[in-house]
């Protein structure tokens, strides 16, 4: 959903004074620009393409802007070269590629400070918070806006401050304090009806739909997104256009709404395509693709996520990537195709903890950084401290009341940068704690992941080999009824493991007869699914009932036992597979054994089943040995 931030500042021309529409407006300086006299009224003219390109052709906009820069530069004026940064700043933005606006925007900053014109340096200011909100840095956002608010509100700047509140209000929206942001976008609303200003009435307007939307008040949601649409065909503004047709698609997406999605979304395609907004439309591509899901097209559905994954491939957008593959595995599942839901489940999986090692990463990396600069400043404060006391005994010879007076606020002085020493080096102690800390959640959702992995591969294991043996009967109601029931019970079962899986992360420790028990319920769920294979479970009467294991160690055992005797079912065409637990004064001994057709483990590619079952072994501090004989069955042993 897009979110509109209105914090951009203009100097030269008003982003809502339109006389003409703003096709006509950019022809009219595109007709100019051949004719211009001097280098200062084409880099004028170019400063005025970048910015009023950006709702047309966000590219034209980039283009423009470069040159001006360019001639900027060889201009050496920085009220002109200023402005042309702080338009192409504005583009990069528009276009999502915000490492480049906030590096324009940052020149355009150091130019306006040398020139020491508040005003733009504030307006500058705003424009960089912007770039920081929508890199949801939200604390240097609202720090530079309150800065510049305070600044225009004193000076009477009101349409600017304005603006300001309207970006306040978006990030209320988006912390989820929905009732904060709004009042603000209330006030704003007031403000600019009140004022006439049309153009930025609808990019509020946008962004109270996205309250009312998360309200579930659907209706003035779609009323308000409508109004704002009115307005942007008003001004024949494309992007914007293009926009809140994405907006709307959303909204009725989420009211189950599809072919009003499916309207919208097209119509938004084709208008973000041609104002050359690459990440909105890769967004559009996803709401039609979620559109064309809960109408049940699965093929158009998944060739649209297809194509979404790849536009949010080419702009970097892991986050949107990473929802992508969430959402693709059950398109997958539905037309059939098992494996490639597998695999997309697997992408979502490694791409999410990829994006969270990444903020534990920037996160030490910021505590590192705040660690040397204050270390630094702690020697510089040394240093001087050093040469203050050389001062003083210098001095003191000549006025020793003064060298006394001197000293006492000397050990006052060294007594409060001890504290704030302490204080510091606890403060990095407490940070890192909390990082380690986040670590070891890590570790335990990553173990979790795998575990929900494992088990539901092993369930649907036993679905699909039912659905098969389906092949073989009669299509006569009262023979395939409790086949049917059969399939049922395992989908239940699904459900039942996962809670098991919780149940066990949360009980700290399991008894071995409840592991028993599990164990049991498993072989009798397998047998129920193929009726030609006989399940034993031996020796669990001689281990000791009582026995307690903690809940990472019975997690780990009963997923072994599931992926052997998955293989065996799979792979093995076994008629006979054997459990058979043994315990002893060194340990325990685990054995699945099956009299199935074996495999040569160096002619096979071992798949993630294998590789589990040993990683499981290895944080046992067990030792697991695969033992398979071509045409006389597999074992698997594992002790501990």
């Amino acid at each position: 959903m897009r979110i509109f931030y209105t914090g951009i500042f203009i100097f030269l021309f008003s982003l809502v004074s339109f006389g003409q529409s703003q096709r006509d407006l950019v022809d009219s300086l595109r007709g100019e620009l051949p004719g211009a006299t001097s280098l200062e009224d084409e880099m004028t003219l170019l400063s005025e393409l970048a910015w009023n390109y950006v709702p047309i052709s966000i590219d034209s906009a980039i283009l423009f802007g470069e040159r001006g820069v360019q001639i900027g530069k060889e201009l050496g004026d920085p009220i002109l070269l200023s402005q042309i940064y702080s338009d192409l700043a504005y583009a990069y933005m528009e276009k999502g590629e915000l490492p480049s606006a906030k590096l324009n925007y940052e020149a355009a900053l150091a130019l306006r400070y040398e020139l020491g014109d508040s005003v733009k340096i504030f307006g500058t200011l705003t424009n960089l918070g912007s770039v920081y909100q929508r890199a949801f840095q939200s604390d240097s956002a609202m720090s530079n806006y309150l800065q510049a608010l305070d600044f225009f509100e004193r000076n009477g700047y009101d349409r600017n401050a304005d603006m300001i509140r309207n970006n306040i209000g978006v990030i209320y929206l988006e912390m989820r304090n929905y009732p904060k942001a709004l009042d603000i976008l209330k006030e704003v609303v007031a403000y600019r009806k009140e004022n006439g200003d049309d153009y930025n009435l609808a990019m509020t307007y946008t962004n109270l739909g996205s309250i009312y939307k998360n309200l579930k008040e659907f209706d003035l949601s779609e009323k308000v997104y409508l109004d704002a649409l009115g307005i942007f065909k008003e001004y024949d503004d494309v992007y914007y256009t293009a926009t809140t047709y994405n907006n709307l698609a959303t909204l009725y997406n989420a009211q189950k709404k599809s072919e009003l999605a499916l309207q919208y979304g097209l119509s938004g395609l084709e208008l973000a395509e041609q104002a050359g907004a690459s990440y909105d439309y890769a967004l559009l591509e996803s709401n039609l693709a979620q559109s064309y899901q809960d109408l049940k097209d699965f093929p158009r559905s998944r060739a649209y996520y297809l194509r979404s994954i790849a536009h949010f491939k080419e702009q970097n957008a892991e986050a949107d990537l990473a929802s992508m593959y969430l959402l693709m595995a059950p398109v997958y599942a539905a037309l059939g195709m098992p494996d490639s839901s597998a695999f997309y489940t697997e992408a979502y999986i490694a791409l999410n903890k990829k994006l969270t090692e990444q903020e534990i990463e920037k996160l030490s990396t910021d505590l590192e950084t705040r660690y040397q600069t204050e270390k630094k400043d702690l020697e510089i404060a040394s240093q001087k401290l050093q040469i203050r006391n050389r001062t003083i005994q210098l001095a003191g010879s000549l006025i020793l009341a003064l060298v006394l007076g001197f000293l006492g606020y000397l050990l006052f002085a060294q007594q409060r940068l001890k504290n704030r020493q302490l204080q510091q080096e606890a403060e990095l102690k407490t940070a890192l704690a909390q990082i380690e800390t986040q670590n070891k959640l890590e570790e335990q959702r990553l173990l979790i992941s795998r575990d929900l992995h494992d088990n539901i591969g092993a369930q649907l294991t036993f679905i699909i080999s039912a659905i098969e043996n389906l092949k073989y009967f009669d299509p006569i109601k009262e023979q395939l009824t409790p086949r049917y029931d059969t399939i049922a019970g395992f989908t239940k079962q699904t459900i039942r493991e996962l809670r098991d899986t919780i149940w066990a992360m949360n009980a700290g420790q399991i008894t071995w007869e409840q592991l028993s028990g599990r164990i049991n319920d498993y072989l009798m769920t397998a047998k129920a699914s193929d009726s030609k294979i006989t399940f034993r479970l031996i020796g669990e009467e001689a281990v000791e009932k009582s026995l307690r294991l903690d809940s990472t160690t019975g997690i780990q055992i009963y997923r072994i036992i599931q992926e052997a005797i998955q293989n065996a079912m799979k792979y093995a065409k076994a008629t006979e597979v054997q459990v058979e637990i043994t315990q002893s004064a060194d340990g325990m001994v685990l054995v699945v054994r099956d009299n199935g057709v074996g495999f040569d483990e160096s002619e096979i590619n071992a798949g993630n089943g294998l590789a589990n079952m040993r990683k499981r072994a290895e944080e046992l501090n067990g030792n697991l040995q695969i033992k398979s004989i071509p045409g006389e069955g597999t074992e698997v042993r594992l002790s501990w």
